[in-house]
């Protein structure tokens, strides 16, 4: 498929704010330069939200939710809406890649596959939107039965990683529910959501049910966050984000569900298949970039075969081709700014100053046609211990840490041995033993000769890793609060002798 023009896509950009079922211009200011990591271009500039019209999403969205208009939909009703969104999504599948790939660098035989994933959310959370339901006790002279009911307005706190899908799974849930919603995407990759408006607005949804504002989370994000009538907040971002998140809501004693950072640890055990353990780590520690929470970036090998998996594991990284996020033939594109790669190289040089070896990468690509973009080459380190900050801390990039150990005990060990706890993964051919390392790793998900969640899957975090599931019928929990209804079933007697 031949590269798609930038200029073809800049014409079908959409960069307003979408309040009150209205695409408006962003009052605030300054204006953001939203680049193309690919050669840090400009791709076009956004007007953020003011105040005034933060204030006002929120308000609308308020009111929608009392209105009949919302109120009245029964829940296979809103699944109608959701099941018309994903309609609508793979309609405009080539056009919604596309602004992905330039906004993000993934790769657009990802992204593609990202919108696809976005639609198959929305299709997931249709289906439960008739099927929530409560509890009925008997307890003699009464009964009691629960109801789930929706919070009023979710704030929605979307990154710049993914951001389409990231979105879709909260959104679809949050919805389905009989939310109502204000989204604010990242100020850094914005125009999927922006252009998401336009098919909320196609699909029919009552004015003011969904609105979106643009802006930075230290304005904009900030008082979403902090106002009163936001009833639950949505966040997916890094550790510290997280904590910012939460000191805010706190002033209101609302909740949030937050899905956080990541340093998942791979172990690959004793009894292996070689070549499928060697396609999967190269796909969990170098996918998307690895610019993905739930990446491996830990990787844990029996000293006995650990030169021979890294030697034959360097090769085939060697061998991903880099290039234009809009080639077809390109599967790993460039990391989203230049601060980040520079970031990114300084912690690997750090490592290899505190002893680690880089086995393969570590550099920025400079080949032409590549020179001007944020490429980094995929890294894998070797002589890593576990107290270097290059294995402890979430670098967000293509970097994996190769540690060696004798028993399967000291790999556990190794991999509960930090701040995080949100995907791990094992490679085994020994089911005994793969499930006991799955009941004993602190990880929120673990993936056993596999990689990868879907709708299906609850997911979220242990530790630092986050607070909540998103995915799955757990989900519907997280966007509905319980009431209890108890009812007499007896004439009342008055406890009070008089």
């Amino acid at each position: 498929m031949e590269v798609v023009a930038i200029k073809d896509v800049k014409a079908r950009l959409a960069t307003d704010l979408y309040i009150g079922g209205k695409f408006v211009r962003g009052a605030g200011s300054p204006a953001a330069s939203v680049t193309n990591p690919f050669d840090n271009s400009e791709i076009c500039t956004i007007a953020p939200a003011s105040d005034q019209q933060v204030d006002e999403a929120i308000e609308t969205a308020h009111r929608a939710f009392k209105h009949p208009s919302w109120k009245r939909l029964t829940g296979r009703e809103r699944g109608l809406l959701l099941h018309r969104l994903a309609e609508l999504l793979r309609r405009d599948l080539e056009a919604f890649a596309t602004i992905e790939s330039i906004d993000t660098g993934i790769p657009i035989r990802e992204t593609r596959m990202e919108v696809s994933t976005s639609a198959i959310h929305l299709e997931y959370f249709a289906g439960l939107a008739g099927k929530i339901e409560g509890s009925y006790q008997d307890l003699g002279a009464r009964f009691n039965f629960t109801r789930r009911e929706p919070f009023g307005v979710i704030g929605q706190i979307v990154p710049w990683n993914t951001p389409l899908k990231l979105m879709a799974r909260g959104f679809g849930a949050a919805v389905a529910c009989g939310n109502t919603m204000v989204v604010k995407p990242s100020i850094v990759a914005p125009l999927s959501i922006l252009r998401f408006a336009e098919l909320v607005d196609e699909a029919g949804f009552p004015a003011g049910a969904v609105n979106i504002v643009t802006g930075t989370g230290r304005t904009v994000g900030k008082r979403v966050v902090e106002h009163p009538k936001v009833r639950k907040i949505i966040f997916t971002g890094g550790t510290e984000g997280g904590r910012e998140i939460l000191r805010q809501a706190a002033q209101t004693v609302t909740p949030a569900v937050l899905e956080l950072g990541g340093k998942g640890p791979i172990i690959v055990c004793d009894q292996f298949d070689w070549d499928e353990t060697l396609d999967g780590v190269l796909t969990q520690a170098f996918a998307r970039k690895a610019e993905v929470c739930f990446a491996g970036t830990r990787l844990f090998l029996p000293a006995k075969i650990h030169d021979k998996f890294v030697a034959d594991l360097a090769a085939m990284a060697e061998r991903i081709p880099m290039g234009n996020p809009l080639d077809g033939k390109t599967q790993l594109g460039p990391l989203m700014t230049p601060e980040r790669l520079n970031d990114i190289l300084s912690q690997i040089k750090a490592a290899e100053q505190a002893g680690a070896k880089v086995c393969t990468g570590g550099k920025k690509e400079t080949r032409p046609g590549l020179e001007k973009g944020n490429f980094l080459r995929p890294t894998i380190i070797t002589e890593v211990t576990p107290d270097m900050a290059v294995a402890r801390d979430e670098l967000f990039g293509p970097v994996l840490c190769v540690m060696r150990y004798k028993e399967i005990e000291e790999a556990i060990d190794m991999a509960n041995d930090s701040d995080f706890g949100l995907a791990s993964y094992v490679w085994s051919n020994d089911i005994r033993v793969s499930h006991r390392i799955a009941q004993e790793l602190e990880s929120g998900n673990v993936f056993l000769n596999a990689y990868g969640y879907q709708s299906e899957i609850p997911f979220g975090g242990y530790k630092l890793s986050g607070i909540g599931r998103e995915h799955g019928p757990e989900a519907m929990h997280e966007y509905t609060q319980v009431k209890s209804v108890t009812v007499g079933m007896e004439r009342f007697k008055s406890r009070f002798d008089i």
